[in-house]
């Protein structure tokens, strides 16, 4: 008989920490700047998060920002992402990039103060610090890798 494997349940906001790390400027240059999500499994049990999970940036009223994340060239609409497992303890991390320079012929930059990523019905979030450009008219777009983790 095969062995029993029980099944993973999904994280819930309280089981979890969100927190950015810069990685001492890896993902910055030519009026680019980035930084890693670093999802945390606080708790004392397994669990899964989205592979891809939607990030969404607010100013410092708490009102969401024109950012979106945007898709892979020539992936549409995309590779599948697969959940991510973290055990207790263990952590996975996204990065983060996006144009930090008005380099447009018209640009608009906004400074949001805090990031927040959806899971399922819930969002947990924490402080932001970033300056992030696009063209005018446009929602200001950024890269997003999947989650790879447990680390």
């Amino acid at each position: 008989m095969p062995a029993f494997t029980p099944v993973v349940p999904p994280c819930t906001a309280p089981m979890l920490s969100l927190s950015t790390d810069a990685a001492n400027g890896d993902l910055n240059g030519m009026s680019h700047a980035g930084l890693y999500l670093v999802l945390t499994n606080t708790s004392g049990q397994a669990c899964i998060v989205p592979g891809l999970p939607t990030v969404a940036m607010k100013d410092a009223k708490g009102l969401a920002v024109p950012v979106a994340r945007q898709a892979p060239v020539g992936m549409h609409p995309g590779p599948a992402v697969v959940p991510v497992r973290l055990e207790p303890g263990t952590s996975a991390r996204a990065s983060l990039r996006w144009i930090a320079g008005e380099v447009f012929e018209r640009s608009r930059c906004v400074d949001p103060t805090r990031v927040e990523l959806r899971l399922g019905n819930q969002v947990i979030g924490t402080g932001f610090s970033g300056h992030l450009c696009g063209e005018d008219g446009k929602p200001i777009a950024f890269e997003q890798s999947p989650l790879t983790g447990g680390h």
